[in-house]
């Protein structure tokens, strides 16, 4: 079941970037989500999250989220957390390859909905490097 759960979040989340649908992806975010493992500590909150998705959305900067190497770490009732690499492929031909921890809470209206993350890296490169 947290199999799927997250496997589920994770496939909306992707389809929302796919169609450029940032209703459809901010319904998936907590209005309490807070981003973290940023350069120089900044952290992202909704409003924060919100606005980068809308300038990507609509200035086409984003064609695909993906991700892979998912490990399940943490799972109780209300709470799931997981380890995952997501691969952002921008349209300009470049990925960013981010390793994170995320971590998904049941909310009041018992929707999935990602609360925190936690970037422990990144790297860039060409899209084609990706594909091989």
């Amino acid at each position: 079941m947290p199999q799927t759960i997250i496997g589920n979040w994770l496939e909306q989340l992707t389809r929302s970037v796919a169609k450029r649908d940032l209703t459809a992806h901010m319904r998936l975010v907590s209005e309490r989500v807070q981003v973290y493992g940023l350069p120089g500590g900044q952290i992202i909150d909704y409003r924060q999250w919100k606005k980068r998705r809308h300038t990507e959305f609509s200035q086409a900067q984003l064609l695909a989220l993906s991700y892979r190497l998912l490990n399940i770490k943490t799972i109780t009732p209300r709470r799931l957390g997981f380890h995952v690499e997501e691969i952002m492929q921008a349209c300009n031909g470049m990925c960013i390859f981010i390793d994170k921890d995320i971590i998904l809470e049941r909310e009041a209206d018992d929707h999935w909905r990602v609360v925190e993350e936690h970037i422990h890296h990144w790297k860039l490169e060409q899209a084609k490097k990706y594909h091989e």
